[in-house]
């Protein structure tokens, strides 16, 4: 994968200007929070081409990335966003390694996912040590590593993450931490626990470690990482994976998803949802081909191409939508027969009984028929989209794959 990359065409596509030397060496991780934060809410989460079934396997050649998510206007998919973020990180200084990760979230312990998703470890820029002159002010601390990930639509920091402890940090979007993990360890949480006092190893001290968050005062596994520099090999072959395999989730489901503001916006299938800072939660079902379109356009800045002959695939058309149920009706009673003569009386033995009895099944409305309807849920996250559809995981809502928020909201990855 070539490293060649237009930095200056990049730093304008996401708002940022060209870094000074100052920004560069002596405040490199402050450099760092802003090109994160500013590519999350300028480039999409997005796997439009899977979708429209083109330009398959994905490239992940940086001119390709270029060309597509920096003059084309488009977003990416993880492998995606992460390789376009490496390549510019690079151009201005910044050791990166990609390491692969296995995805956790709302995953059963014990269930290993593959090798499907990439992140970054990134080291600050070093004033070079044959330049000709020394540089003025305080550099940064050389070799700090960061976990920058900027392809986990939804439940992902947008910061930074130190990666050299296991210390719990507060960060923009929530509570993080990093813990070390036993090589082939599958269960969540790995096998040391805060909570228990047991020491906590530095991160990067194993052959794997795990990001978690912490959801409503739990910690929940995001991904495990693999502690090792993936090589373009293993990469092209997660990658072919992801966007051709059929029981990957991105070739099966569409997502989209864009930090606005201080909002958090995703396309899941049919379901629009996005949260807004004060935590209430407005969701939409997209019906239309023409209402979808101009989401990807409008909400999302997508810049769609010329061909969308499968964009509207995932949609669940009105024709097709479960119809409205009919109001209640009691249970129709049966016809009267004409009143007969009663017959004569005959001697009782051994009791009463009983010679028949209706069985009446009600059953109420479907509550699901609700949310053909925008809504707005202040302060709930999946209580209010239980029913939603497929969500990356395949068959759950958004919250419960790689979106959840704190508290949860949708989530695309």
């Amino acid at each position: 994968m070539s490293d060649f990359f237009d930095i200056d065409s990049y730093l304008n596509r996401i708002g940022l200007p060209a870094p000074t030397d100052e920004q560069r060496y002596q405040d490199g991780l402050i450099l760092l929070r802003d090109i994160m934060a500013a590519h999350s809410r300028t480039i999409p989460f997005e796997n439009l081409d899977i979708v429209l079934k083109r330009n398959l396997p994905v490239s992940l050649e940086s001119m390709e990335l270029e060309a597509k998510m920096v003059a084309g206007g488009r977003g990416g998919y993880c492998f995606e966003n992460n390789l376009l973020l490496c390549f510019a990180l690079r151009a201005l200084g910044f050791g990166v390694t990609p390491m692969l990760a296995r995805v956790r979230w709302n995953k059963p312990p014990g269930d290993p996912q593959p090798l499907g998703h990439l992140v970054l470890l990134v080291t600050l820029p070093q004033w070079p040590v044959s330049a000709a002159t020394p540089f003025s002010g305080q550099l940064s601390v050389a070799g700090t590593p960061y976990l920058a990930d900027v392809g986990f639509a939804g439940t992902n920091s947008i910061a930074p993450v130190a990666a050299a402890s296991a210390e719990v940090q507060q960060l923009p979007e929530g509570h993080f931490r990093l813990l070390s993990e036993p090589f082939g360890c599958t269960g969540s949480g790995g096998m040391y626990s805060a909570e228990l006092g047991q020491p906590l190893p530095p991160p990067l001290s194993d052959k794997q470690f795990v990001l978690q968050r912490q959801v409503r005062g739990t910690w929940r596994d995001l991904y495990m990482v693999r502690n090792e520099p993936a090589c373009d090999a293993d990469i092209s072959q997660a990658n072919w994976y992801n966007c051709t395999h059929p029981d990957a989730r991105f070739v099966s489901s569409f997502f989209v998803s864009r930090v606005v503001g201080d909002e958090r916006h995703h396309i899941v299938n049919g379901s629009y949802i996005f949260r807004k800072p004060d935590g209430s939660i407005n969701e939409e079902v997209v019906t239309s081909r023409a209402r979808l379109m101009l989401l990807l356009t409008s909400a999302f800045g997508i810049a769609l191409p010329d061909e969308t002959a499968y964009i509207d695939r995932f949609l669940q058309p009105p024709s097709e939508q479960p119809p409205e149920q009919p109001p209640e009706q009691p249970p129709e009673q049966p016809q009267q027969q004409p009143r007969q003569p009663p017959p004569p009386p005959r001697p009782i033995a051994g009791g009463l009984g009983v010679g028949g009895a209706l069985a009446a099944s009600l059953t109420s409305r479907d509550s699901s028929a609700d949310l053909r309807r925008s809504v707005s849920v202040p302060g709930r996250g999946a209580e209010a989209r239980a029913g939603n559809g497929a969500g990356y995981g395949g068959g759950q809502s958004p919250d419960e794959d790689e979106f959840g928020d704190e508290p949860l909201t949708p989530q695309l990855s």
